[in-house]
C-alpha cells in the first residue's frame, strides 16, 4: 500500500511539473553596446504563450499571434510603447525594426545609433504586461561595457537605472 502511495504521488508531482513549470510571468531584454555596427542594439524575449494571452487581452480574442503578421506588429509596438530608455537624463528615441517568432519566444528588436555623450547613467523603464500580470518581471541584462549587469523590473520597481563611473575613476 504504501508503495502504491508513493507511486501514485510520484507520478502526480510529475504531471504538475510540466504544469508549474510556466507560472512565472518573466521576459527577458538584452541591452548590447554594439561598437562594430554602432547601434546600442535592444532585443527583447517573451514566452510566445505570454504574448498570445496578452494580445487576446490587449486585442480581442480573435487575434492570432501565430500566424498574422499585424497582430505581431501590435505586439512589438505595444512593447515598443512600454520600454523606454534615459541617458543621462535625455530620453533615447528607439527605432522599433519588428519581431520574429522563434520556437517558444516572440522577439522583438529596437535600435538607435550609439549615443555620442558620455555614460554617466542609463535609466530603463519596462513595464510590458505589468498591467495584464502584476507579478510580470523584465529582466533587462546590459552587455558591451564591462561586465554583463542585471536589472529586475517589476511593478513595484517598474523603472531603474545603471550607472557608470566617470572615466578615469577608480573601481
Amino acid at each position: 500500500m504504501r508503495q502504491t502511495l508513493w507511486l501514485v504521488l510520484s507520478a502526480f508531482l510529475c504531471f504538475c511539473a510540466p504544469l508549474q513549470a510556466h507560472q512565472m510571468k518573466t521576459a527577458i531584454t538584452k541591452l548590447l553596446f554594439n561598437d562594430r555596427s554602432g547601434q546600442l542594439e535592444v532585443m527583447h524575449r517573451f514566452y510566445l504563450h505570454d504574448a498570445e494571452h496578452a494580445v487576446k487581452h490587449l486585442q480581442g480574442k480573435a487575434a492570432d499571434i501565430h500566424q498574422e503578421e499585424a497582430v505581431r506588429a501590435q505586439f512589438a509596438a505595444y512593447v515598443a510603447s512600454h520600454f523606454q530608455l534615459t541617458l543621462n537624463g535625455e530620453p533615447l528615441q528607439l527605432k522599433l525594426l519588428g519581431s520574429e517568432l522563434d520556437g517558444r519566444h516572440i522577439w522583438v528588436y529596437q535600435e538607435i545609433a550609439l549615443p555620442k555623450a558620455a555614460l554617466k547613467t542609463l535609466s530603463v523603464r519596462h513595464d510590458s504586461l505589468i498591467s495584464i500580470w502584476p507579478a510580470q518581471i523584465n529582466v533587462v541584462n546590459l552587455e558591451g561595457r564591462g561586465p554583463v549587469r542585471t536589472l529586475k523590473l517589476s511593478k513595484q520597481a517598474p523603472e531603474q537605472r545603471f550607472d557608470f563611473p566617470a572615466a578615469g575613476s577608480a573601481h
